[in-house]
């Protein structure tokens, strides 16, 4: 049998991030023609969407990205081990600096990405998956892009269905993102939590689908302003692994989120997603659409969006790109499905 090739890749970023750079994993399975062995660069608890993904190798964890690698134990240790047992490929997924140490000084026959190669980003015309992949065409010139589209691996159903009340139709929203906290401008991706009240009332009254709502434990405080819960209303914040939520998706009816890692989850999971979106580009940061995903995105298109890591969302007293985007126009897409 022929030894495994191996590949590197360093995508080491949030969890939406992270989930958009899976597109690059099966043009590189094909590439080698199924005999590779491919190790992975992330964050710590981004690193659990791979838990379960049979087609990753290992997961090297860096706590401390911006450290060089002479005083980072976890920076040392993926240089180390190249030397050893050197890679065919690295892909460095990253445009910023951070990561050039790894790169430049670990053993492998061919580095793409930074610092050889710097592709910059259209943050307004391209998807970060069309991104991605134009790094990897640095490498790669020819491959098959129905399949290079994000891909994740969650838990068997049969464990989702004994552990969660998923035997009745269901669908899942997802109220927080990285700064929902946050009452300046940082937050303005949040939907306000009365509009996520109203969504709820309207889904129990005119619908016969169950509400999960989803958040981890750094959440939870958060969700209980949407208690006394309804009878088929089921709280599942921090009741759920990575992996969990993607096989939860997966069975839902549809998954309902803000623009945050776990809208990009249903994207690569849910059969149906509505993406809400106000002061960012849903262009770029919505989830990625394919041939198995139906995504519908739900914005006021107001002419001062997006303005997201622009100046502009600096002197804006009041995101009204998202406060004034009612749960009413949230389920008419739900029952327009």
């Amino acid at each position: 049998m022929k030894k495994k090739k191996r590949v590197l890749i360093i995508r080491c970023g949030l969890l939406g991030d992270t989930v958009d750079a899976t597109s690059v994993i099966e043009p590189l399975i094909d590439h080698f023609q199924n005999n590779v062995e491919i190790n992975w660069v992330s964050r710590p608890g981004i690193s659990d969407l791979f838990k379960h993904d049979h087609r990753i190798n290992k997961v090297y964890v860096l706590k401390h990205t911006n450290l060089p690698f002479i005083f980072n134990p976890d920076k040392f240790k993926i240089i180390f081990d190249s030397l050893f047992h050197p890679y065919d490929l690295i892909l460095n997924l990253e445009i910023g600096k951070k990561f050039n140490d790894i790169v430049s000084i670990s053993r492998s026959k061919v580095k793409i990405g930074m610092p050889y190669h710097y592709i910059v980003d259209d943050i307004f015309k391209e998807h970060r998956v069309e991104h991605q992949l134009r790094i990897l065409e640095k490498y790669l010139k020819k491959y098959d892009r129905k399949k290079s589209v994000p891909s994740i691996i969650g838990v068997d159903e049969a464990m989702i269905k004994k552990k969660f009340p998923v035997e009745k139709d269901f669908v899942v929203l997802c109220p927080t993102n990285s700064h929902f906290k946050k009452d300046n401008y940082r937050g303005y991706r949040a939907w306000p939590l009365e509009n996520w009240k109203n969504l709820i009332k309207k889904i129990l009254k005119e619908t016969k689908l169950n509400v999960f709502l989803t958040g981890n434990k750094n959440e939870q405080q958060y969700l209980k302003s949407f208690y006394p819960l309804g009878d088929r209303v089921f709280d599942l914040s921090a009741k759920t692994s990575v992996p969990e939520l993607i096989t939860i998706m997966k069975l839902s009816n549809c998954v309902i989120a803000t623009d945050s890692g776990s809208v990009h989850i249903a994207g690569a999971s849910a059969k149906k997603t509505i993406s809400i979106h106000g002061p960012t580009n849903h262009y770029q940061s919505s989830p990625f659409r394919t041939s198995s995903n139906d995504i519908k995105v739900a914005t006021l298109n107001l002419p001062c969006s997006p303005c997201y890591d622009t100046p502009e969302i600096k002197k804006c007293p009041k995101n009204i790109c998202m406060y004034d985007l009612t749960a009413e126009k949230i389920f008419n897409l739900l029952t327009s499905f």
